[in-house]
C-alpha cells in the first residue's frame, strides 16, 4: 500500500479552505513544484502562524550562516567529530531547507514549516559514512533537547532474505523506543536503490523499518514512483515528491559555481543536488506535515499523531484503494 502525504492535511481537516489559498512571494516558489502537490498552504489565505516546533535533523549537519536557516537553530551537536554547524556534504541542509527555509523574506525558497525550531545532530562522517553508535546516541539527545519530531533521511539495509547483509541494530531500536516512550514522532527515508543490493529494491532500510517510525517513499512529478524509491508491502507507510527537488545548500558549497545566480541553493549546486532525487529528500516532507499537526494539536499522542498523518494522505488510485 503506499500513499501521498498532503503536507496541509493536518490543518485542512480542522480549518475550512479559503476561496484562495495563500502563495508564497519567495522567488524560487515556481521550481518548488512539491508545494502544490503537498497542497502545503491550501488551507489559509495569508501566511500562517503557526506554534513553533524542535525538529531533529540528524544527518550531515547544517550551515549555519545560511540566511534561510540561521534563525531557525536552537541546538546542534556532532556526533562524529567536527561541528554541526558546518556541512560540507549538503545533505542536512538541504534537508532542513525543506522543512524549515523562512517563508517571504524576499529570497530564495519558501519552507514547509516555517515555524520549525532545528535541533541538529550530526552523524556523517567526512567519508559519508554513519556509525549506528553516533545515531543511536543522537536520537536520544534530540528527544533530551525537547525535540517532537525527529527527521532520519538516511538507512542501513534491510534483507530478511539473507540476514549477512540485513543491518538491524539493537542499539538503533532502542533508540527509537526511548523516543516513542518520550511521545516523540520519527519519520524515516525506507532507501534508495543505489545503496541496495539491487534497484528497485523490496524491503525499507532502517530505521524506517523499525516499528512506530513513518517510512517514506518517492513519488515523481508524474504521479509515478521511480525506480530507486525501496518497495515495502509492510514499512512503507506513505509517499512525497521526491525527484526534481529544489531546496537550500550551503554557502560555501554553491560559490564554487559563482557564475550561477542562485547561490545557497540546490539549483546551483553539484550536478547530483541540481535535479535533486531520493527518498532522503521525500521524508522531510512528511516530517514538516508531523510538525504541523503537533503545532495545531501538541496533545495528539504519538500513534494518534502518525495516524492522522497517514489517514489523511491523499488517493492515488482511488479506484483500487492504494495510496501514495
Amino acid at each position: 500500500m503506499r500513499r501521498r502525504i498532503a503536507v496541509a492535511a493536518a490543518a485542512v481537516m480542522m480549518l475550512a479552505a479559503p476561496a484562495a489559498a495563500f502563495s508564497p512571494t519567495d522567488p524560487l516558489v515556481p521550481k518548488q513544484w512539491y508545494l502544490a502537490a503537498n497542497h502545503t498552504y491550501d488551507a489559509w489565505a495569508q501566511p500562517p502562524t503557526l506554534a513553533p516546533v524542535r525538529i531533529a535533523i540528524i544527518d550531515s549537519g547544517i550551515d549555519a550562516t545560511h540566511p534561510e536557516l540561521a534563525k531557525h537553530i536552537v541546538a546542534a551537536r556532532s556526533f562524529v567529530g567536527g561541528k554541526a554547524t558546518v556541512d560540507s556534504q549538503g545533505h542536512g541542509t538541504f534537508v532542513a531547507g525543506l522543512i524549515g527555509a523562512t517563508v517571504n523574506d524576499g529570497m530564495g525558497i519558501a519552507g514547509l514549516f516555517p515555524s520549525a525550531q532545528l535541533v541538529v545532530a550530526k552523524v556523517v562522517t567526512a567519508q559519508k559514512t554513519i556509525p549506528v553508535a553516533a545515531e543511536a546516541k543522537a536520537i536520544r539527545w534530540a528527544v533530551d533537547q525537547g525535540a517532537r519530531v525527529i527527521n532520519m533521511s538516511l538507512g542501513g539495509v534491510r534483507d530478511p532474505l539473507q540476514l549477512s547483509r540485513d543491518t538491524y541494530s539493537p542499539a538503533e531500536a532502542a533508540a527509537v523506543d526511548y523516543a516513542v516512550a518520550h511521545h516523540v514522532v520519527l519519520v524515516a527515508a525506507v532507501g534508495n536503490g543505489d545503496q541496495s543490493p539491487r534497484e528497485p529494491w523490496h524491503f525499507a532500510s532502517y530505521p524506517a523499518a523499525l516499528p512506530h517510525v513513518i517510512g517514506v517513499s518517492a513519488f515523481d512529478q508524474d504521479g509515478t514512483v521511480p525506480d530507486f524509491s525501496n518497495r515495502d508491502a509492510v514499512f512503507n507507510d506513505i509517499a512525497a515528491p521526491g525527484a526534481g527537488i529544489l531546496s537550500t545548500l550551503p554557502m560555501k558549497l554553491t560559490a564554487q559555481f559563482l557564475g550561477c545566480p542562485e547561490q545557497g541553493y540546490s539549483s546551483c549546486g553539484p550536478e547530483d543536488f541540481r535535479a535533486a532525487e531520493g527518498t532522503s529528500f521525500a521524508a522531510p516532507q512528511v516530517t514538516a506535515a508531523a510538525a504541523m499537526l503537533t503545532s495545531i494539536e501538541p496533545k495528539r499522542t504519538t500513534d494518534q499523531g502518525r495516524s492522522v498523518v497517514e489517514g489523511k494522505a491523499t488517493d492515488a488510485d482511488p479506484g483500487n484503494g492504494s495510496r501514495s
